[in-house]
């Protein structure tokens, strides 16, 4: 006997459409302060490309919400949490980076939104996310590539044969003889470390513009903790006599005008310690050396402690909106 199909929004897709409503309401209110600070063409057609894709898909799903009576988060927005006439505070360079790292971050994002839809809506609205993504992405990395200012993954020399682990020396790290790097380990130090200075950098100039002293002290923290971060994965590097890249701190302005709320401020940490935390839980999964698991454990606790108490202010404030909830059958009962 035929039943009718359950074409009920699941729960992995309600997720999906709320964190993509949510960053990309933020992340367009970014979008908008950058657009009104560039001088440079390319990165203005680049960046009206970006709050062009970001309308899309917040019009998308505001559309599956109304049809599913489903009420429309509060999120961020532009008349009550960026002010777009506060002067420059990054630079241009540090605005392409920002936006290629969160096309990095939004690949990501959607391909796995992608892989766990079921109604066919949903799976169109994410499938298109991702090929805008693609194509945002391979503008901002042109435009790096074409100013110098993109700092490519390092490379090793072809190896000559295949080789199999030495079970006394592939997992050592802390004594005794220490084997190189592998490609998958240099991929994630390397790539770590430039998150963190990207995250140094950002969290650097939202500092000194900041008014509330316990937000101040919590945004300082968190430059302390990227530029631990980055420390950690470059040395590890640099003893494998395998090159870093530059940091980004000297790309912030003199500026003490918050182009952000505070609130915007703190969503921006969320943001970063959600996805560093997702590339940390890979890295930790790939490494082999033991002296590598031992440093990713460690950055991973601190990076979801920081988390914690970013969430603990946001909740202070009264600016932490819960995602959907499931229902509470015990409570129910009572």
């Amino acid at each position: 006997m035929m039943t009718d199909v359950d074409d009920r929004l699941t729960a992995a897709e309600l997720a999906q459409l709320w964190n993509t409503f949510m960053n990309n309401k933020m992340y367009k209110c970014v979008l908008l302060y950058c657009e009104n600070k560039a001088e440079d063409q390319e990165l203005t057609a680049i960046i009206k490309n970006a709050i062009q894709i970001c309308d899309g898909i917040i019009s998308e799903i505001i559309a599956i919400y109304e049809k599913e009576n489903h009420p429309i988060p509060i999120a961020m927005n532009e008349d009550e949490d960026v002010n777009i006439s506060a002067p420059k505070l990054y630079s241009e360079i540090l605005m392409l980076s920002y936006i290629h790292d969160m096309t990095r971050y939004g690949m990501i994002g959607y391909s796995t939104a992608v892989s766990i839809a079921v109604r066919e809506d949903v799976e169109e609205l994410f499938n298109k996310a991702l090929q805008e993504d693609i194509q945002l992405y391979k503008r901002t990395l042109s435009l790096l590539q074409s100013k110098g200012t993109y700092y490519r993954s390092p490379s090793i020399p072809i190896p000559e044969k295949i080789e199999i682990a030495d079970k006394g020396s592939y997992l050592s790290g802390f004594v005794g003889k220490q084997r190189a790097l592998t490609v998958v380990e240099v991929m994630n130090l390397y790539n770590d470390m430039q998150r963190n200075a990207l995250g140094k950098a950002v969290f650097l100039g939202l500092s000194q513009t900041v008014a509330s002293n316990d937000i101040e002290k919590f945004l300082l923290k968190c430059v302390n903790h990227f530029n631990k971060n980055v420390e950690k994965f470059a040395n590890t590097l640099i003893k494998d006599n395998i090159s870093t890249s530059p940091t980004l701190d000297s790309e912030v302005l003199h500026s003490t005008t918050p182009p952000f709320s505070e609130r915007l401020m703190l969503g921006q940490v969320v943001m970063f310690i959600a996805t560093l935390t997702g590339y940390y839980g890979t890295a930790l999964g790939t490494v082999s050396r033991r002296d590598l698991g031992e440093i990713y454990a460690a950055v991973l606790v601190d990076t979801v402690e920081l988390g914690n108490q970013a969430a603990k202010l946001l909740i202070k404030y009264g600016w932490l909106e819960q995602a959907p909830q499931s229902v509470d059958h015990k409570f129910q009962m009572k």
